[in-house]
């Protein structure tokens, strides 16, 4: 994912930014982390990677029992699974998924220290790593240009193909993502080295 100058893909990054996004989202290329794929030019460069800790990890017997009554998360009861004092969870379109198994999300670092226990709906949508579109309700899916919802749909795609969902997120009760949904499913989950 490579943001613009503000720090977004989104709706005020070039026409050719939010395509990238949007076809990264859709192939899942940004999170395998294969620079190639996500779209970097030139060779690929090793780069020394900074020690950064691993998150609280899933453990059924552990933390089963402290999933909310029904499994329904607000967004109050989410901030809590940050990865520090809980597995790592994150919400996406309605659903929260567990994310505490990934590389990608450590607490405090990257991803984890922008979208650990929040919403990142929006986020995904606009291809944003902006703080401010995290925890955000003050949009509509109908609201949404097509590059969006193409772009959501294949983070939905990926996130709940690759992560447990653990719950649902109250905060979205009533909204309707079908097209969303519908979308990922003609999204091909992605495949990353050392998956079958």
């Amino acid at each position: 994912l490579k943001p613009s100058s503000s720090g977004e893909a989104g709706p005020r990054a070039s026409v050719p930014q939010r395509r990238a996004c949007a076809r990264r989202a859709a192939m899942g290329a940004a999170a395998s982390g294969d620079k190639k794929a996500a779209g970097a030019e030139g060779p690929a460069e090793e780069e020394e990677e900074e020690e950064v800790p691993t998150g609280v990890q899933w453990d059924e017997a552990t933390h089963k029992a402290k999933l909310p009554v029904d499994e329904v998360f607000t967004v109050e009861t989410l901030k809590d699974w940050d990865g520090e004092q809980l597995p790592m969870f994150l919400g996406i379109c309605g659903v929260v998924v567990d994310v505490s198994s990934s590389n990608n999300f450590s607490p405090g670092h990257g991803y984890g220290k922008l979208w650990a226990g929040k919403d990142a709906t929006l986020a995904m949508a606009h291809c944003s790593l902006k703080a401010d579109t995290v925890n955000k309700f003050d949009f509509t899916v109908e609201g949404l240009e097509q590059m969006q919802l193409d772009a959501l749909a294949g983070w939905y795609s990926h996130f709940t193909h690759k992560y447990p969902i653990r719950g649902k997120l109250k905060e979205f009760d009533g909204w309707d993502f079908s097209k969303v949904v519908e979308k990922a499913k003609d999204i091909a989950p992605p495949k990353f080295a050392g998956s079958s």
